[in-house]
């Protein structure tokens, strides 16, 4: 199933995916002598899907036919760890941004903002989508989108960094519907 069911609409915009399997939180299960599942066990280190998967460790949604069970818990610590983790990042290479914390287009959670873009992060089920996204309540006209179209990519790029050096990779946008290139650390290492 591809990622590409977030986009961006402007000159000045990009994208890249996180894949969900690496914010995803599973705890082993404690079960009763039966075989019920009574909740989670956190004597074991919770794991993302990632890693179990790797490992070829079967897991579930509720633990019923498997020793690991999701944990909404985990998983949405993970996703508050991932947005911190950016802000943060960001801010430090990037002082003109500050900290945001509003709702656009139903489902897009802008978490970062300067005067002229906005870092937005949509969760579209399969992954983490981060957005750069232009400003449209400003003028975009003359020394603004210049400045837009000599930085966005340099903009993009710490997105991209960001997500490689804290998760292992990051995906670009291929289109509709469709993954676009995987960008992992090898990829960075390879740049020089």
């Amino acid at each position: 199933m591809g990622r590409g069911n977030v986009c961006t609409h402007y000159e000045c915009e990009g994208l890249f995916y996180l894949d969900r399997d690496l914010l995803d939180v599973y705890c082993k299960t404690d079960k009763c002598e039966c075989g019920h599942v009574k909740g989670p066990n956190y004597e074991e280190e919770p794991k993302t899907a990632r890693e179990l998967y790797t490992a070829g460790i079967e897991y579930s949604f509720d633990g019923s036919h498997t020793d690991w069970m999701y944990s909404q818990f985990e998983s949405e610590d993970n996703w508050r760890q991932m947005i911190e983790i950016m802000r943060e990042k960001f801010m430090k290479r990037f002082p003109s941004f500050y900290r945001e914390d509003k709702w656009i287009d139903n489902d897009q959670r802008v978490v970062l903002e300067n005067r002229l873009f906005r870092i937005a992060i949509v969760d579209n089920e399969w992954s983490a989508a981060w957005l750069l996204l232009e400003r449209t309540d400003i003028d975009d006209t003359g020394s603004n989108r210049t400045f837009m179209r000599r930085h966005y990519q340099t903009y993009l790029e710490a997105i991209k960094n960001i997500l490689i050096n804290g998760w292992g990779e990051a995906i670009g946008y291929g289109g509709a519907w469709v993954s676009g290139r995987k960008y992992t650390q090898e990829d960075m290492k390879n740049a020089g």
